[in-house]
């Protein structure tokens, strides 16, 4: 069982990973990070069983993280580390799914094979329970199979009656309804009738041959891969959404290797720029490489939820809207990723700038939130994109909206309050990391700014105000 450790206390976190006994109950860290934000960049191009997780970190709390966790991997087991006061904390995430939660009270030498083995026990439980469906099906010794894809992980088999042996269709995982047959048991009938029903609208049937020795785990495996990452580019493109396929044809579509962090990395610094807004060829690269590396629904999710982190800090929220609903095929993706383009060119070249400008003046955004507890000063920020302070000074209002000096003095706001809320840090560590001399200075110039101190600001925010 793959494991990742997400917690901000570096010390705590690497305490966590040396003295615990993974190997003994088969759990392998093959990760950690220090926020939600990297953990969610880890998750995009590495595959994990179980997820433990701190709940006060900075950038991304670890509720924001395990509800966005649900919606784009909701495969992955999550496990929150906490102290016993985060009562309502603790709630939250057992609402969202979350199956235990380890006190940090409980790292103990003699405790932690019994927080271990807790959890080991609760995922063997559940791990059942879901293989329940199959393991009844199974019994059949199927030759061959229908399986129903559904583009999204809720759904329900709308057939008017059933195909085989009287049975009802069971959700084998998230999406995915298998029926096993003996060969020869699936009329002619039985195959027109599947053009008639109304679930083509919102999957695809595969008739699936030569399962013969197969594990069920490892059928079920494979169709949960290929739903992830082939189905969502096919879907839409062929008239007919009823497919016949050999299992042995499927095991070999899935075993395209992914990605790599690497290529994960330059795919989402490619998205992050707003050079594919400006330049057609750049738009159409990187159309193509997300085609050819097939990303899956939850792996293009998170990209674009950090790439729009980014884009924020030149183009406000305002001007894009992010999908009304869930986006459940690469055509869908298409049509929005267009016109997504349309709606930041519309800002970005509403003042008379070449492109090479516009590019600059992103360029200093980026600069200046590469670390807010710094001097920063329009003169080295234009030293840096090649452009005079005063020109770089007239750009810079007319494409973000806001002066430079108002528009470092924002971020470092913005940047204050997101470390007031995640995070237990004292008001002077936060005022150094976001740039102020001093706490006194910093609580004046956060109060002119918001309307209250930084403490009543932190203490409204975690009370729910």
């Amino acid at each position: 069982m793959r494991v990742l450790i997400v917690e901000d206390d570096r010390l705590v976190r690497k305490g966590f990973i040396s003295l615990m006994p993974w190997e003994q109950f088969g759990m392998q860290v093959i990760g950690e990070a220090g926020n939600g934000e990297d953990a969610l960049a880890f998750l995009s191009w590495q595959e994990v069983d179980l997820l433990i997780t701190d709940l006060a970190m900075p950038r991304m709390s670890g509720i924001e993280l395990i509800r966005t966790v649900r919606q784009l991997y909701p495969r992955i087991w999550t496990v929150i580390l906490t102290f016993h006061q985060d009562f309502e904390y603790i709630q939250e995430a057992l609402r969202l799914g979350a199956i235990d939660y380890i006190a940090k009270t409980e790292l103990q030498q003699d405790k932690m094979e019994e927080v271990l083995g807790r959890i080991a026990q609760r995922i063997r439980y559940e791990t059942n329970q879901q293989a329940r469906a199959w393991e009844e099906n199974e019994r059949v010794s199927p030759d061959q199979g229908i399986v129903w894809l559904s583009v999204s992980s809720s759904g329900s088999w709308h057939s008017s009656g059933p195909i085989c042996f009287g049975k009802s269709v069971e959700e084998s995982a998230p999406g995915i309804w298998f029926l096993p047959c003996k060969e020869g048991e699936l009329s002619d009938e039985h195959l027109a009738s599947l053009h008639e029903d109304s679930f083509l609208e919102s999957g695809m049937v595969i008739i699936l041959g030569g399962i013969g020795s197969e594990s069920g785990n490892q059928v079920i495996r494979t169709l949960q891969d290929y739903r992830e990452r082939f189905m969502f580019y096919e879907w839409g493109q062929e008239p007919s959404r009823i497919r016949t396929r050999s299992f042995e044809q499927l095991k070999e579509t899935v075993s395209q290797r992914p990605i790599t962090h690497e290529q994960e990395q330059k795919i989402k610094e490619a998205w992050s720029s707003l050079q594919w807004v400006i330049h057609d060829r750049q738009y159409e690269e990187n159309l193509a490489e997300i085609e050819a590396m097939k990303l899956t629904q939850s792996q293009l999710d998170t990209l674009f939820i950090l790439a729009s982190t980014r884009w924020e800090r030149v183009v406000p929220a305002k001007t894009w809207q992010a999908p009304q609903q869930k986006l459940l095929s690469w055509q869908d993706w298409k049509k929005w990723l267009g016109g997504l383009r349309q709606e930041l060119a519309s800002y970005l070249f509403k003042p008379s700038y070449s492109q090479d400008v516009i590019s600059c003046v992103w360029k200093a955004a980026q600069i200046i939130h590469q670390d807010l507890s710094r001097e920063i000063t329009l003169r080295e920020v234009a030293k840096e994109v090649n452009l005079s302070q005063s020109y770089l000074s007239q750009c810079f209002r007319d494409i973000v909206g806001v002066s430079f000096n108002d528009y470092v003095r924002q971020a470092r706001i913005d940047w204050a309050k997101q470390l007031l809320v995640d995070t237990d840090k004292p008001i002077y560590w936060i005022a150094t990391q976001t740039g102020y001399p001093n706490e006194k200075y910093f609580s004046r110039v956060f109060k002119d700014k918001t309307g209250m101190l930084p403490s009543a600001f932190r203490c409204g925010r975690k009370d729910g105000g």
